[in-house]
């Protein structure tokens, strides 16, 4: 490693429950050697808990460190968030370990992890792309005393049957397994089997604290990126760099929103009675009806708490290595 160099050191951060994290001390010794022959010091950690992540992106933040990678899914990106103050300089970073990595795919890193932390580094280094300043997203919820708190996310935040699938996914150990099988298709089934027997989630919404107005929801994602997974676009034209996001209402049954799922894969969702395609700075989401059981909620790909009420964009509060400027979702 290069040791007493005055660049700032490269965190990694590695889940070894991530789908493709089962290389041990060869991906710690890769990474610490990627991180020599850009001229950093690197750290290398491995943590087992969302809240070991977080903690450690805020010892990150606190140390100064340049960087801080999550060598993982975009679960473990979604876990080091939350450790990092919004505004702070060290730059998250991905190696694309997990199940989707939408993250990865939607800023066109490469899919082989090492080219992928090559690719950063030189970002870092200022040799390509850029060290750019990105939006977040933060949901906010009750807890059981009554007490806001809130959430970051990086990707999307979703109620009805997207979040569904999630919890069905998360809730069984065989889908669980079948999620590590069958990659993202797994989520699909899951959602094949959530829509059976459901029923639209009536609830009220206010956009950027403009007239509330009711709607009986299937779908309801709100995106600071395009896409659910890697391969359904259903904010086609949301950014990461606009200081907005970017959302999508499917009324109807749950049945509705499966059925557009081919036109969502095309980029060809319709914007039209039923379907409707908005951007704000801040949604606030009630249930509509006193006793209605509130629809699930997922934020990056895991179950959120179901007193979800409203999200908020956080303007250029995250700073993400980016070496390929020419990717969509970074305004390119």
């Amino acid at each position: 490693m290069a040791q007493g160099s005055s660049l700032g050191d490269v965190w990694f951060v590695l889940n070894p429950r991530s789908g493709r994290a089962g290389k041990g001390r060869s991906l710690a010794a890769a990474c610490a050697e990627a991180a020599a022959q850009a001229g950093r010091r690197a750290v290398v950690l491995q943590t087992r808990t969302p809240q070991e992540a977080a903690e450690t992106a805020r010892q990150a933040h606190e140390q100064g460190a340049a960087a801080l990678f999550g060598c993982g899914g975009d679960g473990t990106l979604a876990a080091l968030l939350q450790g990092l103050p919004p505004g702070s300089p060290t730059a998250l970073g991905a190696v694309p370990l997990g199940t989707a990595n939408v993250w990865a795919y939607e800023t066109r890193l490469p899919r082989q992890p090492m080219a992928a932390i090559d690719a950063q580094l030189r970002a870092l280094n200022g040799e390509q792309g850029a060290v750019l300043q990105v939006d977040s997203g933060r949901i906010w919820a009750v807890d059981a005393d009554g007490a806001p708190q809130s959430q970051r996310f990086l990707l999307m935040a979703s109620w009805g049957l997207d979040a569904a699938a999630v919890e069905g996914i998360v809730g069984s150990e065989r889908r669980t397994r079948a999620k590590r099988l069958l990659g993202e298709p797994a989520y699909l089934l899951s959602a094949i089997r959530e829509a059976v027997g459901r029923e639209a989630w009536p609830l009220t919404l206010r956009v950027d604290g403009g007239e509330p107005f009711s709607a009986d929801v299937a779908m309801l994602t709100i995106g600071n990126t395009r896409n659910l997974g890697t391969w359904l676009e259903v904010n086609p034209k949301a950014t990461a760099v606009d200081g907005e996001l970017d959302v999508l209402l499917v009324e109807g049954s749950p049945w509705r929103a499966l059925a557009m799922s081919p036109l969502a894969r095309s980029g060809l969702l319709p914007n039209g009675p039923g379907v409707r395609n908005l951007r704000c700075r801040r949604l606030e989401v009630s249930v509509q009806f006193s006793g209605q059981t509130p629809p699930p909620v997922q934020v990056d790909g895991d179950p959120g708490r179901p007193t979800a009420y409203a999200v908020e964009v956080e303007p250029q509060a995250l700073t993400a290595l980016c070496p390929f400027l020419n990717a969509p979702v970074l305004g390119g």
